[in-house]
């Protein structure tokens, strides 16, 4: 049964670590009902696979001309606009895990950025048609400081990051694609974190491993890996004009929902 939960956690993970619609607040609310704990870590395990996919799906845009000027600053640009949402997660993780990681606070906030995403949509103003490469310090910044914001549940990273590079004038796919690449560090660098955490609280030794373990951790990671794959190869072709306004008003009705069941 527990590996049933875990395998339909995985499932969600895998859908919506890549789309605009909060992974972690639908973590978080369907492990209420599932009634599985939603520690930090348990969290950046289940984002570790989905990383993955997101790493190999990209690796061109990556990994092509390593070291080359133009990779080199592209990657730069990634890491240094992930430093400031990586300080605040470091430093306010109690804060977050004990005060904010509630379902209706997750209900308020896909409603609210749901009613952002489809008004900036509305806007239609001129974006740049530009690579992901060539995106500027500037637009890179905005979104790497804009990533802060997903630490709270119900706002979606990629959401959050998608919405800040159509402000600073990037065209709304370039800005998606951007946004899952720009996670990386932080993703990684979240599992990394944690892993180190339970390491040194003594919660993980070689002793401790087992074949429950194993297939366990073959869930977590594999299952969003898998599903987070598939779910990239579909979002390359899905060129709907108006998908940050179908995806904002599937955030206020899954909002609504869950406030309404709350009562």
């Amino acid at each position: 049964m527990e590996s049933l939960k875990l395998f339909l956690v995985g499932i969600v993970q895998g859908l919506t670590e890549l789309l605009p619609v909060s992974s972690s607040g639908h973590i978080i609310i369907l492990s209420k009902f599932l009634e599985i704990p939603t520690s930090s870590f348990f969290l950046t395990a289940f984002h570790f696979g989905t990383s993955l996919a997101i790493l190999i799906f990209f690796r061109k845009k990556i990994f092509k001309d390593l070291f080359k000027k133009e990779r080199i600053l592209f990657l730069t640009k990634v890491v240094v606009s992930s430093i400031p949402a990586a300080l605040i997660g470091v430093f306010f993780e109690d804060i977050i895990e004990e005060k904010l990681r509630f379902v209706w606070i997750t209900a308020v906030f896909l409603i609210f950025w749901g009613i952002v995403m489809i008004l900036i949509e509305k806007r239609r103003e001129k974006t740049d048609e530009k690579e992901v490469e060539e995106i500027t310090w500037k637009q890179s910044i905005i979104m790497g400081l804009s990533q802060s914001l997903a630490l709270i549940p119900g706002t979606s990273r990629s959401g959050i990051t998608t919405i800040a590079g159509v402000l600073a004038g990037l065209n709304k796919y370039v800005a998606l694609e951007y946004s899952l690449i720009l996670g990386l560090p932080i993703l990684f660098g979240g599992f990394g974190y944690e892993a180190l955490k339970q390491i040194l609280d003594g919660n993980f030794s070689t002793s401790s491993i087992s074949t429950e373990w194993i297939l366990t951790a073959g869930i977590v990671v594999l299952v969003p890996f898998v599903v987070g794959y598939v779910a990239l190869l579909l979002l390359k072709r899905f060129k709907r004009d108006n998908w940050l306004t179908v995806f904002g008003i599937y955030r206020i009705v899954l909002g609504i929902t869950i406030l309404l069941l709350q009562i």
